[in-house]
């Protein structure tokens, strides 16, 4: 894949952050998280774009607006504790590739993605974060006039919600330029995180540490909807939802993918999004990191119906303790519960932990920046033994990304019981057909 970049230049807000919002403070939970670059990619069809230079200057003139609405992203961390919104800005790169989208699509594989996200930032350290960009953003144009924009933000500044708020308010600027009747975003709640949970005077914890696997693959798993409602019918009398059905299948296969005996457990972790489970609950544009977890135990001996009922009492488990310290989220007993969990985590143990972060029911696919709605979006991971759930177009079936050591990838897509349910990095055109139908141009 010929790649040539076109220009890079740093955008910054439309209008200065004034002197009172200059120092932007940081959530106890934003503190702990470490400083990582979250990657996420949108691609829009060729037919929906028409003039392509066009495009990228709309793009250009609304970001500035974004940014202002974001303007803790556009400054530069200061220290651990909080962000500088000295208006900085942001790098933007547009890039120019010979190739189609529609033959991108045909093979889209982590190794070809990774150069669509900008100065190879997807899951990388920030190297100095009080000098480098909070976000970093890359327009890839193809040959055909289709685009893929790709976003990478610091996990420090917030969540996957946060990204996914961003690029939908961006997009929504932008379709507000070329269609005057199309509605602005509301404006983020910046402050709301860090009000629930205030770092304040409490010790500066240290970051939870990040478990890169150099020498690992990730491959995509595709579950159509069709599969999973066959695999939810299978957990029965329970009625798992479907990340509940999806995640514990992959976590008894990746049981046995991992060289597990039988009846050793392999600990997962399960990602949690704070914003409706609290008490009192905040908006989801709520800026910032708004996550917790919980632990369940799997075996390859297990069958469905038990994984999902561990999942089930896990939430349970955390909704309960949200519940007991409702509105005290800085109680030091609550600090020590989620402090003493997170430590729990046998991290020392080779083989024995998976990372399962839930994407889904996002409003993913409803970035439309006046040229329709993305016709795919993905993502990358380099996380150990990590996996990403994420939706697929139809909001019904489920994409999953699954990151391990090559030994134990080639065992997992190769177990029947999950290729009875999914599909191993298929085109992009053979599960959407219907919505691709006009990619050979």
């Amino acid at each position: 894949m010929e790649m040539e970049l076109i220009y890079k230049e740093t955008m910054k807000p439309s209008s200065g952050t004034p002197p009172h919002l200059k120092t932007y403070p940081l959530s106890f939970l934003d503190v702990t998280t470490p400083p990582q670059y979250m990657p996420m990619i949108y691609f829009y069809h060729p037919k929906q774009i028409e003039n392509q230079e066009s495009k990228l200057a709309l793009l250009k003139k609304s970001l500035p607006e974004a940014l202002s609405m974001y303007y803790p992203i556009a400054g530069r961390f200061k220290g651990r504790l909080a962000i500088d919104c000295n208006d900085q800005g942001v790098p933007l790169l547009v890039t120019k590739l010979k190739c189609h989208l529609s033959h991108f699509l045909n093979n889209p594989i982590q190794p070809n993605l990774l150069p669509l996200f900008p100065d190879n930032l997807a899951w990388t350290n920030m190297n100095n974060p009080d000098h480098d960009p909070i976000m970093a953003i890359q327009i890839n144009c193809f040959h055909c006039g289709g685009i893929a924009i790709a976003v990478c933000v610091s996990h420090k500044l917030g969540d996957i919600s946060t990204l996914i708020n961003f690029v939908n308010d961006w997009a929504a600027i932008t379709n507000h330029y070329q269609h005057q009747n199309h509605p602005l975003p509301s404006p983020p709640l910046l402050d709301a995180g860090v009000s629930v949970f205030p770092q304040g005077d409490l010790p500066v914890y240290q970051e939870k540490p990040y478990f890169g696997l150099p020498k690992s693959v990730c491959k995509r798993f595709v579950f159509e909807a069709s599969k999973i409602e066959a695999l939810k019918a299978t957990a029965a009398p329970i009625l798992p939802t479907r990340f509940e059905a999806v995640a514990a299948l992959i976590c008894k296969c990746a049981a046995s993918a991992l060289g597990l005996s039988p009846n050793s457990p392999l600990l997962s972790t399960v990602t949690v999004n704070l914003r409706k489970r609290i008490d009192p609950p905040v908006p989801s544009k709520t800026l910032g990191n708004m996550i917790t977890f919980f632990l369940f135990c799997a075996s390859q001996t297990d069958q469905l119906p038990e994984l999902v009922s561990k999942m089930k009492q896990g939430m349970v488990g955390s909704e309960m303790q949200l519940k007991k310290y409702g509105g005290k989220y800085r109680d030091l007993d609550f600090i020590g519960e989620i402090l003493k969990r997170d430590s729990e985590a046998p991290r020392d143990l080779k083989f024995a932990l998976m990372t399962l972060s839930s994407w889904c029911r996002f409003s993913t696919y409803e970035a439309d920046f006046g040229w329709g709605k993305p016709v795919w979006i993905a993502s990358v991971s380099n996380f150990k033994n990590g996996v990403v759930f994420m939706d697929a177009r139809d909001g019904k079936g489920m994409e999953v990304l699954v990151n391990m050591e090559e030994q134990h990838m080639a065992r997992l897509e190769c177990n029947q019981d999950l290729l009875q349910y999914a599909s191993v990095e298929p085109s992009v055109q053979l599960y959407h057909q219907d919505d691709l139908s006009t990619f050979n141009v």
